[in-house]
């Protein structure tokens, strides 16, 4: 892959962030890419071909749904904890990148999730989750979710809330609530009850290619529900309102080196498979 135009981007709250992260810039700028270090992405644009995120797996979510609608590749450097989206940890940072230069990666295509949140006399809004779009109660309390699979009705829920994840986002909420793990490469979207409040509920898989719709009830009018997509955007809908899911028309680019492949970090980040 040729780059041209780079964005380096890091948490302007998490200074600690800072120095590496115009380390990574001035690289790039001597091997003669036109590089800008950022710290909003509101100002991004398709003239920038590669993003470099600087952050643990919070930030690589947040570059994530504003790269891929505008085709951008994105490359994280792990400067949290887990790390599981990214394509190397700091320490490794600049050797990482002399290999993608070199074209020494592999491209890791990711669809997002497309949510198409409607309610009586409020306006239409579409957003992106590149993890997970999760329904909940605004109130910690059990709740009905009425549902709909393209358009034709399906047993609710009744329980805490439900979690629609992408495979990208099977490894997080969705695994911590019982739900499995997906592979990045099947286009399904898994459904997890959160604490369902009977027996007979499991996670479900579906096809991507389809239409989730959910639509809250509850018994007091007062009452509402939250819809949380990658735990950064949390709406809460008015009476009435129905959240659609399905996959985007788009997917997310991520860049690593090539032996740092799912199972090898499903792994090494949560142990899966030790003995």
């Amino acid at each position: 892959m040729n780059f041209k135009n780079a964005a380096v981007f890091y948490n302007a709250h998490k200074t600690h962030t800072a120095p590496l992260a115009e380390e990574v810039c001035a690289f790039l700028r001597q091997h003669g890419l036109h590089t800008d270090l950022i710290t909003d992405l509101s100002g991004l644009t398709a003239e920038t071909d590669l993003l470099v995120s600087m952050g643990g797996d919070g930030t690589m979510l947040y570059c994530a749904r504003a790269a891929a609608p505008l085709g951008i590749a994105l490359f994280g450097i792990n400067c949290g904890t887990l790390g599981f989206l990214a394509g190397c940890e700091k320490e490794d940072s600049l050797p990482a990148l002399q290999g993608l230069l070199n074209g020494k990666c592999a491209v890791n295509e990711r669809f997002l999730l497309h949510t198409h949140i409607t309610a009586p006399g409020a306006k239409p809004r579409d957003l992106w989750a590149f993890n997970d779009c999760v329904l909940r109660a605004a109130a910690p309390r059990a709740f009905l979710l009425e549902a709909q699979w393209n358009g034709k009705e399906i047993p609710s829920y009744f329980g805490d809330g439900v979690i629609v994840a992408s495979p990208t986002g099977s490894t997080a909420y969705s695994l911590a609530s019982g739900g499995p793990i997906v592979e990045p490469g099947v286009e399904v979207l898994t459904v997890t009850p959160i604490c369902p409040h009977t027996l007979n509920q499991r996670p479900l898989i579906l096809s991507a290619r389809g239409t989730l719709t959910l639509t809250p009830s509850f018994k007091h009018e007062s009452d509402r529900a939250v819809c949380s997509l990658d735990g950064q955007i949390n709406l809460t809908l008015p009476p009435g309102g129905s959240v659609q899911v399905t996959r985007s028309p788009f997917k997310a680019r991520l860049l690593c080196p090539p032996e740092r492949g799912f199972f090898k970090i499903l792994n090494r980040k949560l142990k899966w498979g030790n003995r």
